[in-house]
């Protein structure tokens, strides 16, 4: 994760969001006191995407000192409750909109704390759009310097209602190094790019198994898969 941070930063967030506010389309749709949304997506599920996530936010509010909000976009398989030990149901403020959950100096919401961890959420596409939009403007965010969209997996309604509708920095992609895997993410490139966001990079998942004893690694799944693909398509490679 530090050597993701250094070069996440390095190539600056603020270069991303130049890019979108030269689109008059882009700029009526920024959430008032958000300088930064960074969208963390992957074509598959179960590549850590979340993981990915939660450490990205608590890093950016930890290491660099920044006011960060982690949204979960997940309206089916909401994991930030768990990863983040959120605690309770968001209060109101008094203009009616939910005050997130501050949990490692990070600010969350997630439609986990706001249903049973035990009950399915059996949403038709209409009751999933209303309900991120509740999620994202129906929010008193507050001032924040970047906000961390964990993105539901695929390439589908919510994801694209996500990129058009928010005024996104960038997109980051997070894979595992199988082909399988790599496929999907080569989607979400796809998908950000038809939308016209920028791609910070992509960093590779499950790229190893160090083993306790020795110390030798096992490249269970195949190696170099995401530094080649980052190659192919002019993306940057962030780490493994």
């Amino acid at each position: 994760m530090k050597r993701f941070l250094k070069n996440f930063t390095l190539g600056g967030v603020r270069e991303f969001s130049m890019q979108n506010a030269r689109n008059p389309n882009t700029q009526s749709l920024k959430i008032d006191g958000i300088k930064d949304i960074i969208a963390v997506a992957s074509g598959k599920g179960g590549v850590g995407k979340s993981t990915t996530a939660v450490n990205l936010a608590v890093s950016l509010a930890k290491r660099c000192q920044l006011k960060v909000g982690l949204l979960d976009a997940d309206i089916y398989g909401p994991s930030i409750p768990l990863m983040m030990c959120l605690q309770g149901k968001p209060e109101l403020s008094n203009d009616r909109k939910m005050i997130p959950i501050e949990s490692y100096g990070v600010k969350c919401i997630s439609i986990g704390s706001l249903v049973d961890e035990r009950e399915a959420i059996v949403w038709r596409g209409p009751m999933v759009m209303k309900a991120l939009e509740q999620l994202t403007r129906g929010v008193d965010w507050g001032i924040l310097d970047v906000l961390v969209i964990d993105m539901p997996p695929g390439t589908g309604d919510a994801q694209l209602s996500i990129s058009q509708r928010l005024q996104l920095s960038g997109g980051l992609i997070v894979s595992t190094p199988q082909d399988v895997a790599l496929l999907d993410a080569r989607r979400g490139v796809k998908m950000f790019t038809k939308v016209n966001v920028p791609i910070l990079g992509i960093l590779e998942n499950m790229s190893y198994f160090k083993c306790p004893k020795c110390n030798e690694l096992s490249y269970i799944f195949g190696q170099g898969g995401a530094r080649k693909t980052a190659e192919e398509m002019g993306m940057k490679f962030l780490g493994e």
